[in-house]
């Protein structure tokens, strides 16, 4: 893949591409998701889980039509359940206090073989992501995260708190991570290069968007 890498904001009505992009590049990197597995059934899962994160900013990495990685980060509102309170019984009312901004990251992937490199793509979206949370000092970010990416994080100068052991999760041991306002203030100040301009929507071309 070697066109320009341009990045944007997905509307809503990107969701389902988004999803399928996400289990797909899993599906790459770490071959059948599960025993059993059935790929639509995923994708339709997903698709009803990210319905409920309303208060959400969706980026995405496109080379030319197609994607090439993606970050989603969301708010947490009343009522609603993070993927890491399923998967790990995380108690969130126990870890932070009340009022006190939420924020969960998912539906993280980069593809392989893109011309300016996994690592700049990844450092774009991520903060990209970070960079929506930063307006909330005080504010808490949790995720789920495959234990060779926690290692990559952690390189590029986010400190991330692990809250439980590994599951097997989307074709890969993932563990939940906590990530607090300070944690990626470093980070961030490294890369404010990245976050020289406004993000675009993704508009009246979003029906025609495509996957690697």
């Amino acid at each position: 893949m070697d066109e320009k890498i341009y990045y944007y904001r997905l509307p809503p009505s990107c969701r389902e591409t988004l999803i399928r992009y996400v289990i797909s590049e899993n599906e790459k990197h770490y071959g059948a998701l599960q025993q059993g597995w059935i790929f639509e059934d995923e994708v339709a899962a997903l698709c009803a889980e990210e319905q409920h994160y309303t208060h959400s900013h969706v980026f995405a990495a496109l080379a030319g039509d197609k994607i090439c990685g993606s970050i989603r980060i969301c708010r947490k509102m009343p009522g609603q359940v993070l993927p890491l309170e399923k998967l790990f019984s995380v108690n969130i009312t126990a870890l932070v206090a009340a009022n006190t901004p939420v924020f969960h990251i998912g539906r993280f992937a980069v593809s392989q073989g893109i011309s300016s490199g996994a690592i700049c793509v990844f450092k774009t979206l991520m903060a990209l992501a970070l960079s929506e949370a930063d307006k909330y000092p005080g504010g808490i970010t949790f995720a789920e995260c495959d234990c060779r990416l926690l290692r990559t994080i952690r390189h590029l100068g986010i400190e991330a708190q692990t809250l439980g052991k590994p599951v097997f999760y989307l074709g890969s041991e993932t563990v939940p991570i906590l990530l607090r306002h300070e944690n990626y203030q470093l980070f961030l100040k490294r890369n404010q290069h990245l976050l020289g301009k406004e993000v675009p929507l993704w508009g009246e071309r979003q029906e025609s968007l495509g996957q690697p």
